[in-house]
């Protein structure tokens, strides 16, 4: 009886390191050749300070959303996908801080779902989520121009300059996301 409460507590201990952590690769890319030299391209190009590549990505309602039209406000552009736990586990922080700073903050959701335009819209109907929902088939591209994401989710702090000023990989608690956005709302206390 006591080896399997251990083995009970130890599965459910693998399962939550699991869940909390991030969907995806990690350094351990197992690309090959050309594909693994392009990624690490993409990636060394990118980086904190630096302009966030503009893009245009059709939201739930068809209409084509810009990164650069959002200039002015805090942006988070979260890379994600609907079958990943760790994903969905951030999706209500986001959630509360779209609505907490309307106006200051706009959250892009860009969905890396295979299929995103038929996984998106009902996931987002269930899990009440307002705010704006990426669901176009270019994503893949665009991810690659942040950067290559290797892990979901990724999220970035986009300033209302244009620059990109922080980067979080995996689940993260809603205070870590407030404290960067509220910075770079000129709002820490």
């Amino acid at each position: 009886m006591k080896r399997r409460a251990i083995s009970l507590v130890a599965s459910a201990s693998i399962l939550g390191l699991l869940f909390l952590g991030a969907c995806g690769g990690d350094g351990d890319d197992q690309a090959s050749g050309d594909q693994a030299a392009d990624t690490e391209a993409a990636i060394a190009e990118f980086g904190i300070g630096l302009p966030a590549p503009d893009f245009a990505l059709k939201d739930l309602n068809g209409n084509e959303i810009k990164l650069s039209d959002q200039r002015g406000k805090a942006v988070v552009v979260d890379f994600w996908a609907t079958w990943c736990g760790p994903c969905r586990a951030v999706m209500p922080h986001l959630q509360e801080l779209s609505e907490e700073y309307a106006g200051k903050l706009e959250v892009l959701a860009v969905s890396l779902d295979q299929n995103p335009g038929s996984a998106v819209p009902p996931f987002a109907k269930k899990h009440g989520l307002t705010f704006t929902m990426l669901a176009d088939s270019r994503s893949p591209e665009v991810a690659q121009q942040w950067g290559g994401i290797r892990s979901i989710p990724t999220s970035f702090l986009v300033a209302p300059d244009g620059k990109v000023v922080h980067r979080w990989v995996g689940v993260h608690g809603r205070e870590e996301y407030e404290k960067e956005i509220r910075k770079v709302l000129g709002l820490e206390s």
